[in-house]
């Protein structure tokens, strides 16, 4: 057992999900971290996770693997967003297996075997910060929407112009009940006048008034 893996076996509050640039940090040279890691993978004890992401295996870890913080890793331009936030606050029926983000790249699909499906949609020329907050873990954190701001990134991403909670059930099966258990007046504040994109800011005026806040 070489020095890399023995260090992951016995120092838990090291991430989960590591990059050369985390052992870097600790006077790795990359010469040295490739053969540790190499070999980590040839006898079992590392599990590449997606391109230079690398894990413990499972029976060797306590952590369990957030797929929003890896969708964070391979996309560092990217919040965690759309059907798998709606999904998440149990706004829309149907359980999503992807983790489906906004890009500032281009979108892209990413296929991580085990791991999951993890797709990017981009869908702004310029994408406003609003309605986005910052999750963070004991191993890390992520950007990832707020229910109202992935309604409105939803919307834009299917081209659709929804004006009311009745066309939200039709279309989607949000009820108004949903919305109203989740959604406060601040969280209309933080994001009407922020887009500068119509469809997005009549939907907002349409739906506030509905639910009078």
């Amino acid at each position: 057992m070489n020095k890399l893996v023995n260090f992951l076996l016995h120092d838990n509050n090291f991430p989960v999900l590591f990059t050369y640039q985390n052992f870097k940090n600790m006077g790795y040279d990359v010469d040295e971290y490739n053969a540790y890691l190499k070999e980590g993978v040839l006898n079992g004890y590392i599990d590449n996770v997606y391109g230079e992401i690398h894990a413990l295996m499972p029976k060797y870890r306590e952590k369990w693997i957030s797929s929003c913080l890896l969708a964070q890793m391979i996309d560092s331009q990217s919040y965690v967003s759309l059907y798998y936030v709606l999904c998440d606050y149990g706004w829309i029926p149907e359980f999503v297996f992807t983790v489906t983000s906004v890009t500032s790249n281009k979108s892209h699909v990413v296929e991580a075997g085990k791991y999951g499906t993890f797709a990017y949609e981009s869908i702004y020329n310029d994408i406003s910060d609003k309605g986005i907050e910052w999750e963070e873990r004991d191993d890390g954190k992520y950007r990832i929407a707020k229910p109202l701001r992935a309604l409105c990134d939803l919307m834009y991403f299917k081209n659709a112009s929804w004006e009311s909670i009745d066309t939200l059930y039709e279309v989607l099966r949000i009820d108004e009940d949903s919305l109203r258990d989740s959604l406060t007046k601040e969280d209309f504040d933080e994001l009407q006048g922020s887009f500068g994109i119509k469809s997005i800011e009549n939907f907002l005026e349409c739906i506030r008034k509905e639910l009078r806040l």
